[in-house]
């Protein structure tokens, strides 16, 4: 008797045995009829022996087919020990996580929730990277985008958060100053042209013509900070402008520039251990820390 060459052929026997033909093992292993009958006529051939008895239109295992139905289940059990225990290595959170955002969450949100993932998930080391323009996800830039968007990408798998507002602001000291002006005579800060589509900046717009904006800067944490110098009034999200004392709102959030919070990944990192532990707690941390600005 020959050797059975491979798994596969211990497969096609107990298919063959549990189906009672040729037709519904050929179903299960995706394969047609023809081949299966030329494969269990090659391996009765290679084996010396008969497999299979056809009785009443059904194939029933001999003693020969029986054992090797019982050595392709051993087989079979390796195989899928070892398969978990390759799977198991990633069971454990460990690895690098890149999480992409702006620097308004990068300053506010994020870093007790970044912290408190280091302490939950030790294993997993954090790279948060700053960019005001969205990574590009389908390339892995990140593995994890942090973002306010109105419409995020098709391709990703999404997570809403939250709404995300936006008001005037302006230091205290310039208030004192300059709180009974118009909007229009008053300086304003903001981004600058490379942020051109922003909402918030098509608003300023409707207010006085942008070339006239005093101190442009190319993200809000840099807008923030002009701010606090009393340098004028700006157009901030809530989550920045709420986080200093030294700023005040003027007036009510602005509809117009309204945005959403969204935690977005690819659908291949869904399932990958790392990834989906960061961002289940991302999504459970940032939906609990939004509910001071609702």
């Amino acid at each position: 008797m020959q050797s059975v060459e491979n798994l596969n052929d211990l497969r096609l026997v107990a298919w063959i045995a549990e189906t009672g033909s040729l037709a519904g093992a050929a179903r299960r292993l995706g394969l047609n009829h023809a081949t299966v009958f030329r494969r269990l006529n090659q391996l009765e051939s290679d084996t010396g022996v008969r497999l299979f008895e056809r009785i009443a239109g059904r194939y029933h295992a001999t003693a020969a087919g029986e054992e090797l139905m019982r050595a392709g289940a051993e087989l079979d059990a390796i195989a899928t020990s070892a398969m978990l225990r390759v799977a198991g290595a990633d069971l454990r959170p460990s690895g690098l996580v890149r999480i992409s955002t702006t620097d308004s969450l990068a300053l506010t949100l994020l870093p007790p929730i970044l912290a408190l993932c280091r302490q939950r998930y030790p294993q997993i080391r954090l790279t948060l990277e700053v960019d005001n323009k969205s990574a590009n996800l389908s390339k892995r830039d990140a593995d994890i985008a942090v973002r306010p968007t109105i419409t995020p990408p098709d391709y990703l798998i999404g997570k809403h958060i939250a709404p995300l507002e936006f008001c005037i602001y302006a230091a205290s000291s310039y208030l004192a100053l300059h709180a009974d002006l118009p909007l229009h005579q008053h300086e304003w800060i903001a981004l600058d042209d490379a942020h051109s589509g922003h909402r918030s900046l098509r608003w300023l717009g409707n207010i006085l013509p942008l070339d006239e904006v005093g101190y442009r800067s190319s993200s809000f944490g840099l807008v923030q900070q002009a701010c606090l110098q009393g340098m004028g009034m700006a157009i901030l999200p809530c989550i920045l402008g709420d986080s200093s004392d030294a700023l005040q709102r003027v007036g009510e959030p602005i509809p117009e520039c309204a945005a959403a919070l969204w935690l977005l990944i690819h659908p291949d990192l869904r399932e990958t251990t790392r990834v989906k532990a960061v961002f289940q707690l991302l999504h459970e941390e940032l939906a609990t820390a939004m509910l001071r600005f609702a």
